[in-house]
């Protein structure tokens, strides 16, 4: 017994390390069993297999708040945890910052699980109320080094900034998520789901990559000029504040505008980006990647027009261009700070492919009119591919870095 409660409290320590190993860990296991169990209840409510337990909120309507609420998020905060404060050049957060966030998205999970699976609402409202104050403590701590280097007289880091106000969003769309829990009649779930998708979710995205990918590119490239200028990030706002006005008002004007200035500039750093010379698996995955975003809003534009469409444009831009970024840069930290080699592993390959082969499925099942077979297809293929991947991350965050430094 006493062995037993020491290998716990060494599996403790080390989940609490650093602030992307439990909410990466979180984050990853949540994902694949969130596709898991939506890969079951498609197959449930097409082609009347296993019958889910529900509550009075059906699974079609879960699918995506869990996604963007519950799933996401502790992604984010595990990376954004851990470059915040050095985007702006400051020391690490220490742990008893950091862990709340970390601890409220895992009870958050379990309490997301024990509603699924019993079919319980009450339970599913807890779990996002966890999540709505894991959060708040979270976007309070990266607030708060926002804050301090305007008060240390620093140039803004624009970065930063983009990432607080997607983080408003998505406080906002959070908010109604519960208050539709509490009140299904109440008509707050659409709000929701598109405040979350075009003002959160793509926004962390987007913000991530014009950071990053440059960066990640001038070091492994020969001769590569590293271009992000700052009116990439004012110019894919204004589409973005012209995407959600367009889903408030129904003004399809609006949503051609925006989906039609992201999809240019987004087309257009895929194009500078592109190395010029010899690169790595590891950027490659990136920028192939970030390629489904012009693709996704150029279909969101061409859904405005009035091309039956269905949810191809959302299903381009959170499988293809969102879930292929996940993989390239959890795969990319998580080997980076456990001390391994940045390579880009089988199971990395199986998973960035699946989610390239998941995407066209539902792209193909949107445009044939949500076609159930293509649906099914589609989840199961990211089920599948994810998986590996998944288990072989979790273990990584479960053991002490091999090159034996801390973190």
């Amino acid at each position: 017994r006493c062995r037993r409660r020491a290998r716990a409290m060494v599996k403790s320590a080390i989940l609490f390390a650093a602030p992307h190993r439990l909410l990466f860990l979180t984050g990853i296991v949540q994902l694949a069993a969130t596709m898991l169990w939506w890969t079951v209840a498609l197959a449930g409510i097409h082609f009347d297999t296993v019958a889910l337990p529900n509550g009075e909120i059906p699974a079609s309507l879960l699918h995506a708040p869990i996604l963007i609420y519950l799933v996401l998020p502790p992604l984010f905060f595990g990376f954004l945890l851990t470059v915040f404060p050095r985007w702006m050049g400051y020391p690490d957060l220490e742990r008893r910052a950091y862990a709340p966030v970390a601890v409220g998205y895992a009870l958050s999970a379990v309490l997301c699980w024990a509603g699924l699976l019993a079919g319980r609402d009450i339970l599913l409202t807890g779990a996002l109320a966890a999540a709505f104050l894991a959060s708040l403590w979270g976007v309070f701590l990266l607030a708060s080094i926002a804050v301090r280097e305007v008060r240390d007289s620093k140039s803004p880091t624009w970065h930063g900034w983009s990432i607080l106000a997607a983080f408003a969003f998505g406080i906002a769309g959070h908010f109604a998520v519960i208050s539709f829990m509490v009140d299904p009649a109440n008509g707050t779930l659409p709000f929701a789901n598109r405040i979350g998708l075009w003002a959160f979710i793509l926004p962390v995205f987007f913000t991530v990559c014009h950071r990053m990918v440059p960066f990640f590119a001038g070091n492994v490239v020969e001769g590569y000029i590293r271009w992000r200028p700052f009116w990439l990030l004012a110019a894919f706002w204004l589409g973005t504040v012209f995407l959600v006005v367009a889903e408030v008002t129904g003004q399809l004007i609006l949503l051609s505008l925006g989906s039609v200035l992201i999809a240019a500039i987004t087309a257009l750093m895929v194009w500078k980006w592109w190395p010029r010379a010899k690169a790595p698996a590891l950027l490659w995955v990136l920028i192939i990647g970030f390629a489904w975003a012009p693709l996704g809003y150029a279909l969101a534009f061409l859904g405005s027009t009035g091309f039956e469409l269905g949810r191809a444009p959302e299903h381009a831009l959170t499988i293809g261009f969102a879930s292929s970024i996940l993989v390239a840069m959890v795969t990319r930290v998580t080997h980076g700070h456990s001390g391994r080699p940045l390579y880009f592993p089988v199971v990395a390959w199986i998973a960035f492919v699946g989610m390239q082969t998941a995407a066209l499925a539902r792209i193909a099942a949107g445009v044939h009119y949500e076609s159930p077979a293509l649906l099914l297809a589609s989840a199961i293929i990211f089920v599948a591919c994810f998986a590996p991947w998944m288990l072989h991350n979790g273990a990584i965050y479960l053991q002490a870095r091999i090159d034996g430094k801390a973190g």
